[in-house]
């Protein structure tokens, strides 16, 4: 552990010092291969699987980390005054104790995106309330936003991460929202990041999820209203993964249905939604079925530990060495029995679409085929359930990949998801 104020440990040291030089280098978010093309990923499992890219990190800054961690510092201090006159982001140390670790992962952001401390600002808002008249404990749910290209189109995205991500995972698509003129929030889950309130790599249950959705949309909507009162506007929801399934598909059902009741602003009704790889299901298969069974075991299902890259989430080799980067450089962890956390709740989130006809609002899924986590066919389901009016699946045939954010080839489609949006349904 590193006696330097404000960074967890030394392998996030090293993986935050390799990140700040890829901004600076090809700026691909694929630290260590600064000697390549932007894309070039080395032959090394160390640098795709998570737990050797934490065991090559950790061993990378030799005996002490304290020197590096100090760099770091100053180095985000020196790219304050000549770059931006002014520090990278207001948050304190009270309100993120690892505030430098932090410091220097968004100061990577801005330089690799060509944005400046104005653009990107985040705080805190208090999620608090009750799911179906079901208690869920309240959180301190992080938020980042991040100002559109001008000119502003008005739309506001709100970004929800799958299990084991943070905002930071999607910086590339917020980068290409961001481009395509739409202003971005993207929010920290319980699970992992600077959320406060919830058990590291843990889930209380799907309405928890869903419920710190519909605060952070409530959120978004306050501020569209605000800044974008002069022309149309509006809040889009994206989720990915246990954030789209239990969270932005839990939170517009739910709340479409009047059982959502926050303590604050309440979230708009029939919200547009874009699903990217939702958790509906688990994909059939001998190891998914063997991770559900673990997760119900006492003693384990509740450990957080650091992921070791089962399932492989995706082949994509950028992808996975992007994904094992951000794993290390949050110290995210996860507790076996979080996949099994959203079940019953899921189970009622599909009875209650069948009973009103689901959300009022349009939805666009975007799903791999071959989805090593998240069931394609409970897509396929919901998409037909719903009609070719009010949903549609872009099936991406032969793509094994869970992590759509992470790749290239797939990330961009999105885009594609706000234009069927925007468009006519009748």
């Amino acid at each position: 552990m590193s006696s330097i104020q404000g960074f967890r440990n030394r392998a996030q040291i090293s993986e935050l010092a390799k990140t700040l030089d890829d901004a600076l280098g090809n700026a691909d978010g694929i630290p260590s291969n600064e000697t390549g093309p932007a894309g070039w990923v080395p032959r090394s499992q160390a640098m795709t699987q998570p737990l050797l890219h934490r065991v090559r990190a950790f061993a990378e800054l030799g005996l002490s980390a304290d020197d590096e961690a100090r760099r770091l510092v100053e180095r985000v201090k020196l790219l304050e005054a000549e770059c931006w006159q002014g520090p990278v982001t207001t948050l304190t140390v009270a309100q993120v104790p690892q505030l430098e670790a932090f410091r220097v992962e968004k100061a990577a952001a801005l330089i690799r995106f060509d944005r400046t401390p104005a653009d990107v600002t985040e705080g805190f808002v208090t999620a608090s309330g009750k799911v179906d008249n079901h208690y869920i404990a309240p959180r301190e749910v992080f938020w980042q936003r991040w100002a559109a290209k001008a000119p502003a189109s008005g739309k506001v995205v709100v970004i929800s991460p799958g299990f084991q991500e943070t905002g930071r995972n999607f910086y590339e698509q917020v980068a290409l929202l961001n481009a395509a003129h739409h202003d971005v929030i993207v929010m920290d889950h319980q699970w992992a990041g600077l959320t406060k309130g919830g058990a590291e790599g843990g889930i209380d249950r799907g309405y928890g999820v869903a419920r710190d959705v519909a605060v952070v949309a409530a959120l978004a909507q306050k501020w569209a209203d605000k800044n974008f009162k002069a022309q149309p506007h509006e809040v889009i929801l994206l989720g990915n993964s246990m954030g789209a399934g239990p969270g932005v598909l839990g939170a517009a059902v739910l709340n479409d249905a009047d059982k959502i009741q926050l303590d604050g602003a309440a979230m708009p009704k029939g919200l547009k939604m874009i699903l990217q790889a939702p958790f509906l299901e688990m994909t059939p298969s001998l190891f998914n079925q063997g991770l559900a069974v673990v997760g119900q075991l006492p003693g384990i299902n509740k450990a957080a530990l650091w992921s070791v890259g089962v399932p492989e989430l995706t082949t994509e080799a950028g992808a996975q060495a992007k994904l094992a980067s951000h794993i290390v450089k949050e110290d995210i962890r996860a507790q076996p029995g979080a996949m099994n956390a959203a079940t019953e709740d899921l189970a009622e989130l599909k009875r209650l679409i069948a009973s009103t006809g689901g959300p009022q609002g349009r939805l666009f899924v975007i799903h791999g085929a071959n989805d090593p986590l998240a069931h394609f066919k409970a897509s396929d389901e919901l998409v037909h359930q719903l009609g070719d009016k009010r949903a549609h699946l872009l099936k991406l045939e032969a793509v094994d990949s869970h992590v759509l954010e992470e790749s290239r080839s797939d990330n961009a489609h999105i885009l594609q998801a706000l234009a069927w949006l925007a468009g006519d349904p009748s």
